[in-house]
């Protein structure tokens, strides 16, 4: 089987803090579960609904260029434990789609070069992606590794990341 969107929906969020730990490129899981960093999070407050059961990815644009957090989405105003980055989004829309695979096929298809995919199955849930030319936003994407869509493969070993652009 090769990776496929399963479902697209658009979705909202409240304000809420995402708390985690802060990269210039795609983060290093394994330094999360060696030092039990979403443990520590977890202890912080409530996660937000957003959260979805999920460890999380959260991609923005910085003056330095893309930047990524690795963590948790929070309740607002939630402490931040000593040691982690935190970042405040307002309420916003995004939209999110399910991507059933094999890892390394479910990544591909949130590459740019996959936008065309994305985009027409967000278009059929009311959800259209800013255009490839605007101009850049500060939140742009996040992921959710689920527990147990993402955890857990199926006996094929597929499993299904929540892949979500914001609007």
């Amino acid at each position: 089987m090769t990776a496929a969107i399963i479902k697209a929906e658009r979705v909202t969020h409240p304000p809420v803090r995402f708390i985690g730990k802060r990269f210039d490129a795609y983060p290093d899981w394994g330094l999360a579960w060696e030092n039990d960093w979403f443990g520590v999070i977890e202890k912080a407050g409530k996660t937000a609904a957003i959260n979805d059961g999920s460890y999380c990815v959260l991609v923005g644009a910085a003056e330095s260029g893309v930047e990524f957090y690795l963590g948790e989405f929070m309740e607002a105003g939630t402490p931040v434990p000593d040691g982690f980055d935190f970042a405040d989004l307002p309420g916003m829309s995004a939209g999110l789609v399910y991507i059933k695979g094999k890892p390394d096929e479910v990544y591909a298809l949130t590459a740019p070069d996959k936008r065309g995919e994305l985009q027409a199955a967000l278009a059929e849930a009311g959800a259209e992606l800013p255009a490839p030319d605007a101009p850049p936003k500060r939140w742009l994407s996040f992921e959710r590794d689920n527990c147990p869509r993402w955890t857990d493969p199926d006996p094929d070993g597929n499993r299904i990341l929540d892949y979500a652009v914001y609007l």
